[in-house]
């Protein structure tokens, strides 16, 4: 019943899309968040992750936007194969270049509910680095969300893993505060610095004052690690599989092989039986030809004597 099922949830998501009720097609999408538990995360690749990306890029309604966001990211904090979570990132990084600047400020939304759901580390390791790219844009508006975004971006930093991570964005502060031209901009970059300067980075060494943050952070990465191990359990599989029926394969194509040689040979010994018999008869055959040969030169050699003692 599942393929029945998927087809009935995209031609609903359709059919949403296609109508005026903007808000009815909110709340599937944000139900499509379930789908993880439901169906398998190849289904969901194929059938639902890449609707999820065109509708941000192309549909014009705001918290439409944003629940495709989140249910994007459930899809890939669920996903089993680190080829397809490699794509998909890829592709939410490529998008922040994509004009008009209203995709640029989807991809800085989608990070939010990154930092959410994955692990610190995950989110250090993809996406810090393209989100302080983003102090270089030409619009104010995507400036003015990125600088409201970076304390949270501050805080999924740890001390001293992170810390070539920090001096970036130390780094991109201090050009903010000297390069920024628009007046609005540079007072909220003024405020979050202040805010900045207040927060404390979590140690990598284990803290009282960031214990239950941490233990999510640890739980969130030890899930992803799972993720990662039950990939190369499944891939091992695969593999065992292919040798067994590769094996299987060849004794199959040996025992038809063995099959093949002892019917010829059957044959072989049934042709050459007839064969010698009638050899034997041929040789019966010529032997009594010779005989009758033998006895009518005799005769022929004896009557002419007869005649000749006769007329004597």
């Amino acid at each position: 019943s599942i393929p029945d099922l998927i087809t009935a949830l995209t031609t609903a998501e359709q059919r949403a899309a296609t109508s005026l009720k903007w808000r009815t097609h909110e709340k599937l999408l944000q139900k499509y968040a379930c789908l993880p538990h439901i169906i398998s995360s190849d289904q969901i690749y194929y059938c639902f992750l890449h609707r999820m990306l065109t509708i941000i890029l192309t549909n014009n309604v705001l918290p439409v936007q944003k629940a495709a966001a989140r249910t994007l990211c459930v899809y890939l904090r669920y996903n089993r194969k680190q080829e397809q979570r490699h794509e998909v990132i890829q592709k939410l990084i490529e998008r922040k270049i994509i004009f008009p600047y209203w995709n640029r400020l989807r991809f800085l939304d989608t990070c939010e509910v990154i930092m959410e759901l994955f692990s610190k580390s995950f989110f250090c390791k993809y996406f810090f680095l393209p989100v302080l790219e983003l102090t270089h844009d030409p619009v104010a508006n995507v400036r003015m969300k990125l600088c409201y975004l970076l304390p949270k971006v501050k805080s999924t930093l740890k001390i001293p893993t992170d810390k070539h991570l920090l001096q970036q964005l130390e780094l991109c502060i201090r050009k903010l505060l000297c390069q920024e031209k628009d007046k609005d901009v540079l007072t909220i970059v003024k405020r979050t610095v202040l805010e900045l300067d207040r927060m404390e980075i979590s140690v990598d060494a284990f803290q009282k004052r960031f214990y239950e943050n941490d233990l999510l952070d640890q739980e969130k990465e030890r899930q992803e690690h799972l993720l990662l191990e039950m990939e190369q359990l499944e891939k091992e599989k695969q593999q065992n599989e292919g040798r067994s029926t590769n094996i299987n394969n060849k004794i199959f194509e040996k025992k038809r092989r063995d099959s093949k040689t002892s019917s010829a040979l059957a044959k072989n010994i049934t042709l050459s039986v007839p064969g010698s018999s009638s050899a034997t008869s041929a040789g019966k055959e010529d032997k009594k030809s010779k005989l009758v040969r033998s006895q009518s030169f005799s005769t022929q050699a004896l009557h002419p004597k007869y005649n000749t003692l006769d007329k004597c």
